[in-house]
């Protein structure tokens, strides 16, 4: 069995802890500077270097994805006391609950969110979306809520993960448009037009027949 060295194990911890002060760091540079901010005016603000920002995460692309997903976890903790304060069984109340509250957690923090959307090209060391765990964690909280309102209404909730999935990409989606409008509407508004479309029509949803049925 191989054993840590103590010192081996201190060194992680403080680069874990650097990691975590640099990217607080880089999200105040966001909220004084936009989302166009750049690294130099990220490392005046942490009081180091562009060297030692790489040094920690590699290049731009590298804090961007740490800054993603340190955005993300305070989205997804936020959606996730509100699916649990929603879990009356009305589906109406829980597309309300789930817009009003993602929108609300962008608005507070709309030069971070601008941030988030504005993604480095891609790489082979940052290939993917890095939003895309976010979407489909969130999805599956919102289709078991959706699958045990079917199931207790006596409906057939097989169809719950499409629909909890396909509800959380719109109103993602529908975020992503708001906060890159200018003007901004009044938040109260897309949610009212998202409630429109998506919270009466789901309040009476059948499932479809299986195929073939």
């Amino acid at each position: 069995m191989t054993i840590a060295d103590g010192r081996d194990t201190r060194w992680e911890q403080h680069r874990q802890d650097r990691r975590r002060e640099l990217v607080s760091h880089a999200l105040r540079a966001i909220r004084v500077h936009g989302a166009r901010v750049g690294m130099d005016e990220i490392a005046a603000r942490a009081g180091t270097s562009k060297t030692v920002i790489y040094r920690h995460f590699g290049d731009r692309a590298g804090l961007y994805d740490a800054v993603v997903e340190s955005v993300h976890a305070y989205i997804h903790a936020g959606l996730t006391r509100t699916l649990q304060d929603s879990a009356d069984g009305d589906l109406g109340h829980l597309i309300h609950d789930l817009a009003d509250a993602y929108l609300a957690l962008v608005e507070r923090d709309p030069q971070i969110y601008r941030f988030v959307l504005e993604r480095p090209v891609a790489t082979a060391d940052h290939p993917g979306d890095p939003a895309g765990s976010l979407p489909s964690l969130i999805g599956d909280h919102v289709g078991q809520a959706i699958a045990a309102h079917l199931t207790a209404t006596g409906r057939d909730a097989s169809c719950a993960g499409t629909w909890g999935h396909g509800i959380v990409g719109f109103v993602r989606a529908s975020a992503d448009r708001w906060m890159a409008g200018d003007p901004r509407a009044p938040r109260a508004q897309v949610v009212a037009e998202i409630d429109a479309l998506l919270a009466g029509a789901l309040a009476d949803a059948r499932p479809p027949a299986p195929l073939g049925a």
